[in-house]
């Protein structure tokens, strides 16, 4: 795939392509998730009790830099080791990424594949 890497199309990965993500960046990603300012401490022992939150070193150098910078990483390797094989919904005129896997207009040129999609069943 002759493509590179643009804001909606890293949205996009990040978004929904979390099965190509390791289990520390998924954990990580949760980690970001979950330890907000109201996380009480029982919450946060009760999810590391059950496998829902790990917040070891190595887990926590991954979002050290804030998650701007994590997801950057995590994109970028995902889109380097398995971008000829990522599910992506592209429009078919502009080969531009979709707003979701099940999107059927672009938001960039607005071609509309609704049409299509109908007529093929």
């Amino acid at each position: 795939m002759n493509m590179i890497l643009y804001r909606e199309l890293e949205d996009y990965i990040y978004e929904y392509c979390k099965e190509y993500m390791t289990q520390d960046e998924f954990m990580a990603h949760k980690v970001l998730l979950y330890k907000t300012p109201n996380t009480s401490e029982a919450m946060i022992a009760k999810m590391r009790e059950r496998g829902w939150f790990n917040d070891e070193p190595h887990i926590l150098d991954m979002i050290a830099d804030g998650f701007p910078e994590f997801k950057r990483r995590v994109v970028a390797r995902i889109w380097r080791e398995h971008k000829d094989i990522l599910p992506l919904n592209l429009c078919p005129k502009c080969n531009l990424i979709a707003r979701t896997p099940e999107a059927h207009q672009c938001r960039f040129c607005k071609h509309d594949w609704h049409s299509a999609d109908a007529a093929a069943k």
